[in-house]
């Protein structure tokens, strides 16, 4: 939502500047700038750790499936083991 309200700011400033004709002066600029600056690297940051966080995901789940895998080996092992010994 803050990200939602510093572009609807943003909108509302070229608005002004370009129907109304406001005068922007260059450390109006350099305010804007730094807040997309802020805006790119919190929308950049946000987005890489969603992308660790589905590595995560995938790297985890062959892991799940391989010890099942194991399990029902050991499952049938057990069970040969028995009816060897009967």
């Amino acid at each position: 939502m803050n990200v939602a309200g510093v572009v609807k700011d943003w909108l509302l400033i070229a608005f002004s500047w370009s129907v109304i004709k406001d005068t922007v002066t260059p450390i109006n600029l350099f305010g804007y700038g730094l807040a997309f600056l802020g805006v790119a690297y919190y929308n950049h940051s946000k987005l890489q750790a969603l992308k660790a966080k589905d590595a995560q995901k995938k790297a985890a789940q062959p892991d799940e499936e391989s010890s099942r895998l194991l399990e029902e080996r050991e499952g049938e092992g057990i069970g040969k083991r028995n009816e060897s010994q009967k």
